[in-house]
């Protein structure tokens, strides 16, 4: 069975897919369902797809959970709390299923994984099919997948699955109290090689330095990336899907630029001046950047 990592791994990996621009009939997750329970209902356009989201990522990943696979939000309520498989809010951890009820009837009319659990301050962070991205438009039917915050107050249930073994997907961590993150050792050399290609090694030796989650791997990047990068950023780490990446969040407080996750030519050429190489907001192949920052990364100086 697979892990927390890997079904965090496999939403994160969606985020910003949109059924309006989806080239086929119906949805990749309504297709899957489709194809998986021999129902052809379920891969034509319109149907809502909040619940075969999840059931998609822990599907993907080989996690079981009670109810699930299934398209509907009620049934896996039902499964879950006959499995005694259901934990409060405040005990929610990532990789759990939340369930949501908007009117309060008790009716659950959309699901999510949960990403982070902050009872601080009352609400999760979760990974959501067929939402929207902002207050703004259905928040059950909108459509596209995206990350969202939710209070406690329109959780209906929260379900855990059953997680074993060890995870062989790359994840960059949740935004949560309790996300289970590797530790990071930033008092150790990072040993890399300057050859100037920002790849995998060198991200995680970032990552370790700015002391968030370590992983080696540059999630979450939209189209900005490919305005800067001439090759030197290596498709091995940098990954795109929406969403940000906290290591770029944290690499843009330190340098002080505006911190939204995202990679681009104004981050870029703030980072050259910052390194002290010329600042043009290109990262070439190989990058003269790149190979000082990994000079600093292995002398501690970053």
């Amino acid at each position: 069975m697979g892990t927390i990592s890997d079904v965090l791994y496999c939403a994160r990996d969606w985020i910003g897919y949109s059924r309006w621009t989806d080239p086929e009939e119906g949805t990749v997750f309504g297709r899957w369902f489709a194809e998986k329970t021999g129902e052809s209902y379920f891969g034509v356009s319109g149907v809502p797809y909040c619940a075969m989201f999840a059931s998609y990522c822990l599907d993907w990943a080989g996690v079981p959970c009670a109810g699930m696979p299934s398209a509907y939000c009620p049934d896996i309520v039902s499964a879950g709390e006959d499995a005694g498989a259901t934990v409060s809010c405040e005990d929610a951890e990532p990789g759990d299923i939340v369930l949501f009820d908007w009117g309060s009837d008790g009716l659950a009319d959309h699901v999510g994984i949960v990403e982070g659990n902050h009872p601080g301050g009352g609400y999760m962070t979760t990974i959501e099919g067929n939402t929207s991205s902002g207050a703004g438009g259905s928040q059950s039917n909108g459509g596209v997948v995206a990350r969202r915050q939710r209070g406690y107050g329109s959780v209906r249930c929260v379900v855990r699955p059953s997680y074993d073994g060890v995870s062989t997907a790359p994840i960059e961590g949740g935004s949560g109290d309790n996300s289970g993150s590797e530790a990071s050792d930033s008092g150790s050399s990072a040993g890399l090689d300057v050859d100037g290609v920002w790849g995998p090694a060198t991200t995680r030796a970032v990552q370790s330095a700015l002391g968030t989650p370590v992983d080696g791997i540059v999630s979450g990047q939209s189209t900005s990336l490919d305005a800067c990068n001439r090759g030197g950023l290596s498709s091995e780490s940098w990954q795109h899907g929406g969403g940000g990446s906290y290591m770029v969040e944290a690499l843009q407080s330190k340098i002080g630029v505006d911190a939204d996750g995202y990679f681009g030519p104004d981050t870029c050429r703030v980072l050259q001046s910052y390194l002290g190489t010329y600042a043009d907001g290109y990262v070439d192949y190989p990058s003269n950047m790149v190979r000082e920052l990994q000079r600093r990364l292995n002398d501690n100086a970053f």
